[in-house]
């Protein structure tokens, strides 16, 4: 069964920074059960809206923007309950999550050009080690190496892989101050 496409559009662009807005959400509702209603509340409120959406803007900024209000309008019906972070508090956090969330994705996008920049051996090597459960023995095991060595290999592409994150990151947050 085919979908009609906003509705398509919708979904992809929904699944795509769900569990971004559920850490989101999550990071301000104390109960679980609570944070899971808001994320639902959230997702109805998102497709109830989508016609607002405005196409080549970024939908989770949007998206963590109706979580927001959710979280509010979550925490006006709980203002009975004697556990209650104050407005403040709950502003802060969630200035604090979405720019956790911003970096979180910047982190991601300098790993993905990282990664490419490696010769294809170490490329392969990651390959191999993050496919699956497999473990350094694994790994090992296959390439009839010793695991010393794969652990040794592995620790420098990491380090390789850190210091380019690093670099990118400083590089766009320059490039971003000018």
């Amino acid at each position: 069964m085919s979908l009609n496409p906003r509705h398509e559009e919708f979904m992809r662009l929904f699944l795509s920074c769900e569990p971004r807005v559920f850490a989101f959400i999550r990071s301000l509702v104390f109960a679980r059960a609570d944070a899971d209603d808001v994320l639902q509340e959230t997702a109805l409120v998102l497709w109830e809206k989508f016609d607002q959406f405005e196409p080549g803007t970024r939908f989770d900024r949007w998206a963590f923007r109706i979580a927001h209000f959710q979280v509010m309008y979550h925490r006006q019906k709980k203002a009975r309950d004697r556990l209650r972070f104050s407005d403040a508090l709950v502003e802060q956090l969630g200035g604090d999550m979405v720019a956790e969330s911003q970096h979180l994705e910047a982190t991601q996008d300098a790993l993905a050009q990282c990664l490419v920049k490696l010769p294809e051996a170490d490329q392969e090597l990651i390959r191999q080690r993050y496919r699956g459960n497999a473990t350094n023995r694994d790994v090992a095991r296959d390439s009839g190496r010793s695991e010393s060595a794969i652990s040794r290999a592995l620790n420098r592409i990491y380090l390789t892989l850190l210091l380019c994150i690093e670099g990118t990151l400083a590089q766009d947050g320059a490039h971003r101050q000018t």
